[in-house]
């Protein structure tokens, strides 16, 4: 079965994450903080990773860089959500292999979406690159 690792501090957001990767359908694996995250990631490389910007001890662009040194196909599966400035979607996209940037508050919907196309076609979402979606979000095309 296709898994999910959510990687989010905010207990009730998580819970949240949770909630809609089952709803797809798919299993899923958490963790609170930066070393958790990169732990699960090098033990059982999931199919998709929703990830959180400001978090504990290591923050999400941290958690990127090291996974863009030990294993950087899997920043392709990697979507962000966050609460952060405009300004950080620059710095996400830098990294260039981040697929997509959701803006909290988020729609989830939106996610769930997300999660659907990254995990089921992911040879579509290969080559598209992240566009504007509007003021709040960066998003796939």
């Amino acid at each position: 079965m296709r898994s999910v690792l959510v990687v989010e501090d905010d207990r009730p957001t998580h819970a949240l994450f949770i909630a809609v990767v089952h709803r797809c359908g798919f299993e899923s694996s958490s963790a609170f903080d930066g070393p958790s995250a990169l732990r699960r990631v090098r033990e059982e490389p999931p199919d998709a990773i929703i990830l959180d910007l400001l978090l504990p001890t290591l923050n999400g662009f941290q958690i990127m860089r090291e996974i863009k040194a030990f294993a950087p196909e899997m920043l392709s599966r990697i979507v962000v959500v966050t609460a952060a400035a405009e300004s950080t979607y620059r710095e996400c996209v830098e990294l260039e292999s981040v697929r997509a940037i959701l803006r909290k508050p988020f729609n989830v919907d939106e996610i769930e979406d997300v999660l659907r196309r990254m995990i089921d076609a992911p040879a579509a979402l290969a080559n598209k690159k992240m566009r504007a979606g509007g003021a709040m979000r960066l998003k796939i095309d």
